[in-house]
């Protein structure tokens, strides 16, 4: 069975164990221009991505990538921890720290002395065990590692109560969080002798690591006075003139000086970073040698990536048509680095295997053929490979279709995201009621402490609060994006059935009828709670019996409630069929319900489903104490 992640933006001790641990030998008890790049002298760098923390999935994904060698250099992430860090996250809603809960730095793996007290040291050796194992398996394979963090990641408060002069920027985000957190602050030599002696162990017991690449000014890291801070610059006024440029700096500089009392040389990229165009200038101006800022996708530098990063938490969703793109895009611009994402966000799951597969088979065909391939043409090849017998110009048009609704999801469902909209705001679980309120403690028990809201009244009575602003999704382009996925899946069943490729093209389906039904939810919960504000002073008034007065319709807003809650209802019976049926290894989940949390689902997803159909009936007639009914 294959494991799946339980992040962050992305380290605790339980008896019990979960998906970052179960299986893998560990036991816890408790726009400006690219930066410069000599092809001339170096081979292209393929750099991989997947939060696998799993010993025997993870040698899979490396025997994938293996294929790559003759094409260039290999590096692949081993930065993943070992387990979720529980211990820096406060009581209370602070859900902040969720998106940084699965964040990798070097003080979780080797902390210096004066960090080493506050961080739990099972969670420490079990962090270095497991990186240890991945580097003897690249070992194996003669692969190179790479090493993904957040930098300065905030550190826990008891440290800054003893080295207060360290404290840095505060970094968490005021609207989703009701706890301050604070990196250290990287103009102090205390912090980069503490960053270099970092870097200096981790290199030195993990000398495959020859890249680090990280994220800064979000989920969990920060740099003193940057314009990105969430609560507005901030930082200690004796570093306070510095400019962004030479912070960034300092910090790369500190991990080179490190690595080279390891004996290494390294690279350093500064990746999807949030700066000003002003810092972002300054950053350029001031890059040490073999270090990148590629927040964006440059010439030099790019990125491609798989369903999971656009469409978690299902796995498996195949849009060919648009991958086979990048990659010809990519090899178009011939970067000298590519980036190869197989993560979701907050390291909460991975790509599964049959998918990153395919993608890895796709940019071989463009580097064997030297980069010269129609698009059109290597997905006929594909669709004829795949199903033949005269079924690949379907298949080819099915596919080409997709391509088409998800443009039009572009611009008519603006602002949708499976993993805001129907994870983390729990829309997928919860149930769809007038009056949220009229719910008891136990009807909420198990959904309303995953949604995502640092107040438990907002989480409860605003269903389109996401992540601390109102949002609203266009209900008929929804509709319509949903029902155009159901009619590719249904032909694409067809497609599988008379080529008797039910099995091969099963992920494909499963991945969007997942998505159909996961869009479903999201505009529904959108829908319903414009009916809800249109008609919030009958809800403050209270309940009331309707007047006696006849009308054929009733107030119109009871039956437009009405029929978005059947269809709610309806939506949540298909996908828990499409789930019963072994939709389950299409959508990532914790393996234990320990590990569920905001930004991961329950491994009793079906469960939870038909106990929000019972809890729906349970309240069908609530709306009518508030709104008139049709008396004919």
């Amino acid at each position: 069975m294959k494991k799946y992640f339980t992040c962050g933006l992305v380290f605790l001790f339980a008896l019990l164990c979960g998906p970052f641990s179960q299986g893998n030998g560990f036991d816890f008890p408790e726009p400006f221009p690219p930066t410069p790049f000599n092809t001339s002298t170096k081979q292209r760098t393929y750099i991989i991505h997947a939060p696998i923390n799993d010993l025997t999935e993870f040698r899979e994904l490396v025997e994938q990538v293996s294929v790559l060698k003759p094409f260039g250099r290999v590096l692949v992430n081993i930065s993943t921890l070992a387990e979720k860090s529980f211990y820096e996250i406060p009581k209370g809603r602070n859900f902040w720290h969720e998106y940084a809960s699965y964040n990798p730095t070097p003080y979780k793996f080797y902390p210096d002395d004066k960090i080493k007290p506050y961080i739990p040291q099972r969670f420490v050796e079990n962090n270095r065990k497991l990186i240890l194992a991945k580097a003897e398996i690249l070992r194996q394979h003669n692969l190179k590692a790479a090493f993904w963090s957040y930098e300065p990641n905030f550190l826990p408060p008891e440290f800054f109560n003893e080295y207060p002069h360290l404290m840095g920027p505060r970094v968490d985000h005021p609207r989703r969080n009701n706890k301050p957190a604070f990196a250290p602050c990287l103009s102090m030599e205390e912090t980069q002798l503490m960053n270099q002696n970092m870097v200096r162990k981790l290199l030195t017991e993990v000398p495959e690591i020859e890249t680090f690449f990280f994220k800064t000014n979000d989920a969990g890291s920060g740099i003193c006075w940057s314009d990105w801070q969430y609560t507005g610059p901030n930082g200690p006024q004796h570093c306070k003139e510095q400019s962004m440029g030479q912070r960034v700096r300092t910090l790369m500089e500190t991990f080179k000086k490190g690595a080279g009392e390891a004996g290494k040389e390294i690279e350093i990229y500064l990746t999807g970073s949030m700066f000003s165009d002003e810092e972002r200038a300054d950053i350029y101006e001031h890059l040490p040698q073999d270090c990148y800022f590629q927040s964006h996708n440059s010439d030099e530098v790019r990125g491609i990536g798989s369903g999971i990063v656009s469409k978690y938490p299902i796995r498996g969703f195949f849009h060919p048509l648009k991958i086979i793109e990048d990659i010809g895009s990519l090899i178009e611009d011939d970067p000298g680095t590519v980036f190869i994402s197989f993560r979701a966000s907050y390291d909460r799951g991975y790509e599964n295997y049959h998918s990153r597969g395919q993608l890895i088979d796709f940019l071989l065909e463009y580097l064997k053929r030297d980069g010269v391939v129609n698009s059109d043409i290597l997905l006929q090849e594909y669709c004829e490979k795949w199903v033949g017998g005269g079924l690949q110009d379907r298949l080819y048009k099915a596919f080409r279709t997709l391509e088409e609704v998800e443009e039009f999801r572009k611009s008519e469902v603006k602002g949708l995201s499976n993993l805001y909209w129907t994870v983390s705001t729990r829309h997928i679980t919860r149930p769809l009621v007038f009056n949220p309120l009229l719910l008891t403690p136990e009807e909420e028990s198990y959904y309303l402490p995953f949604v995502f809201n640092p107040s438990e009244k907002e989480a409860r009575e605003d269903y389109v609060d996401i992540h601390g602003s109102r949002r609203e999704l266009n209900y008929e382009g929804g509709q319509e994006y949903a029902a155009r996925l159901d009619e590719i899946a249904i032909e694409m069943e067809d497609i599988a059935a008379t080529a008797g490729k039910v099995k091969e093209m099963r992920d494909w389906i499963t991945g969007v009828r997942l998505q159909s039904s996961l869009v479903r939810s999201a505009v529904h919960f959108s829908e319903a709670q414009r009916i809800i504000d249109r008609n919030r002073d009958k809800l403050t008034k209270g309940p009331d019996r309707p007047d006696k007065v006849p009308t054929w319709k009733g107030d119109e807003d009871l039956l437009l409630f009405n029929d978005v809650m059947r269809k709610e209802l309806d939506n949540s019976q298909t996908l828990i069929v499409l789930l019963e049926a072994g939709g389950m290894d299409g959508i990532a989940h914790a393996d234990h319900p320990f590990y569920e949390d905001t930004f991961l689902l329950g491994p009793d997803l079906v469960d939870q489903l038909k106990r929000k159909r019972r809890i729906m009936l349970d309240h069908w007639t609530d709306i009518e104490r508030f709104l008139k009914t049709p008396l004919k």
